[in-house]
């Protein structure tokens, strides 16, 4: 066996590298679960090889036979039978792809028994591979030989193919060979790698071809794996047999024994596809099938088969009209009647564009396709005919989306239920402007509290855009955050961040948890203000207190809360916990506003912020508690992105005033770089909100309230005048504040914010070491 070769890794695949005690798991792991065919007799074919050698009935020669398959004496008289004469053996080839030549193009791959369960093919994708179990499957067929599209439709499908897999984290399955659909596909990959930058992610494309038939494929054999086994894609040389395609990620090489037979890895790729589909994703509480869609380019006879099969079954099929062959046939009487699809009109869209294969169609395969055309089309909700720049159409990922949300709608949910099911769907694959049009419509009008499951699903899997969307429809932050949801919200912290690795050392080192039990330690609120106050300082109290006794139920209701207003902040709720009789104020806002922060999560924080009340002592807070994890976080990107980050939260504590104009016409109004005053509320009024007018209420503005709105002399009725200008404020007041009144802007720096343990702006200023804020102008006068 050749040695073991150390790992070639590819710049911007995370999913290429792995450890060397990696690999030995895989080397351990392959060969007790998955197994290749050999062919154990030889016998005598009539067929020569392409070479003119004696070959076996298998297709192999004698030198790739082991030696016991060519004992003369042992096939004397017998006929030549798979099923006896062919037999399954651990996996000699697995490991790393290199493709020699392409740079560093680096995948994995596996030859496999054409019998090996669906269950150990996906264990080996997810556990030993690394992929995330993925929010949809496209599964792409269609011609296997090279055919021409027209250039806008080729570019309209790579560009939408590629962009519903990269937005909704998808695998794309295809036959993995660099020709026909599959190269088309291949390339959509390259040209997004090329053009993309690391953060925008990796596109899984998963090949699964006929081991047979690769050519250079002896090049893939290493018994102990191969890290990276090197494959010569040489098309001028393949002669019948075909190469594997460089830009595809994955590859499952399907093993029946036989050597140049085509097709053997269909059965196999259906049952795969079938099983993942009926595989179920859980992130934020929030759990759903695996959807799978069939997306169809030109095809012959087997697309056929492979489009009706997939309807049959209940997947959705997105034929891309203008590819050729089969898929035009289809789009072209898809929007007939049934009793309009007859023989004669077949017929003659096969004529028209199958060609010179046309004449070898019989009467009888003609009444066969018609059967079958007619089947596909009667499952309307099923099938979707993608028109490049027809019927409002201009994207495939829309179509792909649409269709699977078609096909959503059918018996399997009613009522709510449904559009619950494609809600989640929408948010699973981060596509707000299919949740904006599909689903948020007249036709359906949305309850907050029905939100709050996908909001808090939002919110872990961080989609801002949801977060947003939901904010938009009425949910309110003081309703969805509770004792419990937030909690819940720190068990599911993003396992990679520091503060999840603080808390964690927290849990071990907790003294009840040394005295007692082997038990898993469980995450409470006291534990995160325990690695909050180290990271906020000394000069803070504790967020959330312990509480007094050790076996105080979890709360699972708030019990009715007291409303309090403080020093002209808005009202807030008080949680009591009876049997703990810790008393403590919980702020929905900030509570939030901190779990994004300490998983460095921008666009979130950003979001949450702008709706915060302590809005200065929240940049400064934030400001400190990125600081200090970035002294700690070992990724460089990640610190430097949160020091940019606090330095950003510092520059909103001291603000700036901003002038727009808005004309009675609704042009929008230029907001401030840091959006909208966090205290702000919309204007009571029909067009106020679409305007983004408000009115501020923050604590800030608070002391010196009345220069937040100013109107055009003569204004009075809300519902009839237009806005002829207004003053919005940057989100950070002190500069403001201090120009208006001296005095009170002193008083806002040292007041204490109840919502920040206890502390004023000015400690946590100086706990944060904000130099640009202790340096204003209006703080060295002061002090």
């Amino acid at each position: 066996a050749p040695p073991l070769r150390p790992a070639i890794y590819c710049l911007k695949s995370p999913f290429t590298a792995r450890t060397s005690q990696g690999q030995k798991n895989l080397s351990s792991w392959i060969p007790e679960n998955i197994k290749k065919k050999e062919c154990m007799y030889f016998v005598e074919s009539s067929k020569l090889s392409d070479a003119g050698k004696v070959v076996c009935e298998c297709g192999y020669t004698h030198e790739q036979h082991l030696e016991e398959a060519t004992w003369p004496c042992a096939f004397q008289g017998k006929e030549w039978d798979p099923k006896k004469h062919v037999q399954e053996m651990p996996t000699d080839a697995f490991g790393d792809i290199a493709f020699m030549g392409l740079g560093q193009k680096v995948g994995k791959y596996v030859r496999l028994s054409q019998d090996t369960p669906s269950s150990v093919i996906y264990h080996l994708i997810t556990q030993h591979w690394g992929l995330d179990v993925p929010n949809l499957l496209i599964s792409v067929t269609g011609g296997a030989k090279d055919f021409n599209m027209k250039p806008r439709l080729k570019n309209v499908f790579r560009r939408g193919l590629v962009k519903v897999a990269q937005t909704t984290g998808a695998w794309i399955i295809t036959g993995g060979t660099h020709t026909g659909v599959m190269k088309q596909v291949g390339e959509a990959v390259r040209d997004f790698s090329l053009s993309s930058s690391y953060n925008e992610g990796e596109v899984v494309t998963i090949g699964i071809a006929t081991w047979g038939t690769l050519h250079n494929r002896e090049g893939l054999i290493h018994p102990t794996g191969g890290f990276p086994a090197e494959y010569i894609v040489d098309e001028d040389g393949q002669g019948h047999l075909t190469c594997l395609d460089s830009n595809h990620s994955h590859f499952i090489l399907v093993d029946d024994g036989t050597h140049g037979r085509y097709g053997v890895e269909i059965p196999l790729r259906t049952k795969l596809e079938k099983f993942i589909s009926e595989q179920t994703k859980e992130r934020g509480g929030v759990a759903i099938k695996i959807p799978i869609v069939c997306v169809v380019l030109e095809g012959g006879p087997g697309t056929l088969h492979t489009i009706y099969n997939a309807i049959t079954n209940g997947t959705p099929c997105v034929i891309v009209e203008g590819s050729g062959r089969v898929a035009d046939v289809i789009a072209q009487v898809a929007g007939l009647p049934i009793s309009e699809i007859t023989i004669s009109l077949i017929q003659q869209k096969l004529s028209m564009f199958f060609q010179e294969m046309f004449e070898t169609f019989t009467e009888g395969r003609i009444v066969e396709w018609t059967k079958k055309i007619q089947d596909i089309v009667r499952r309307r909700q099923l099938l979707t005919i993608f028109r490049e720049g027809k019927d409002g159409q201009q994207d495939v990922d829309v179509a792909i989306l649409q269709a699977l949300l078609k096909a959503s709608r059918s018996h399997d949910h009613f009522g709510h239920e449904n559009w619950d099911h494609q809600l989640k769907l929408a948010v699973a694959w981060n596509r707000v402007d299919i949740a904006r049009s599909e689903i948020f419509t007249d036709e359906r009008q949305w309850k907050p509290s029905e939100l709050h499951p996908m909001m808090t699903a939002a919110l872990i899997s961080n989609k801002p855009e949801f977060v947003k969307l939901f904010l938009e429809h009425g949910v309110r932050l003081k309703e969805l955050v509770t004792w419990d949801s937030l909690l819940y919200l720190y068990k599911n912290l993003d396992p990679s961040c520091l503060f999840h690795c603080k808390l964690q050392k927290v849990l071990a080192e907790e003294p009840e948890r040394l005295a007692c039990a082997p038990a898993a330690p469980r995450v409470q609120m006291h534990h995160v203000a325990q690695v909050l106050r180290e990271l906020l300082g000394d000069s803070t109290q504790l967020l959330y207190p312990r509480p007094q006794t050790s076996d105080r139920p979890r709360l699972t209701l708030p019990v009715p809360h007291i409303k309090l207003n403080v020093q002209g902040v808005s009202l807030r709720s008080l949680y009591k916990h009876s049997s703990g009789h810790v008393a403590f104020t919980m702020d929905p806002v900030r509570d939030l506003l901190i779990w994004a922060i300490v998983q460095n999560r921008r666009e979130l924080a950003e979001i949450i912020w702008d709706q915060s009340q302590d809005c200065i002592a929240a940049a400064l807070a934030c400001t400190k508690i990125l600081k200090e994890l970035s002294k700690e976080e070992q990724d460089t990107d990640s610190s430097e992105e949160m020091l940019a980050l606090a330095d950003e939260y510092e520059h909103r504590a001291i603000g700036e005033i901003h002038r727009a104009a808005v004309s009675d016409h609704g042009s929008a109004p230029h907001v401030s770089p840091w959006g909208p005053c966090p205290g702000s509320q919309p204007l009571m009024s029909p067009w106020g909100p679409r305007l983004g007018l408000s009115l501020c209420s923050c604590p800030g503005c608070a002391i010196w309230r009345g220069h937040s709105l100013t109107l055009s002399p003569g204004i009075r009725d809300w519902d009839s005048a237009a806005v002829t200008q207004v003053y919005l404020f940057c989100p950070g007041v002190f500069t403001e504040c201090y120009r208006k009144d001296e005095e009170r802007a002193q008083k806002l720096l040292i007041r204490v914010s109840e919502a920040w343990g206890k502390t004023t702006c000015l400690q946590l200023a100086l706990e944060a070491k904000d130099m640009k804020f202790v340096s204003h102008g209006g703080i060295q006068v002061t002090f």
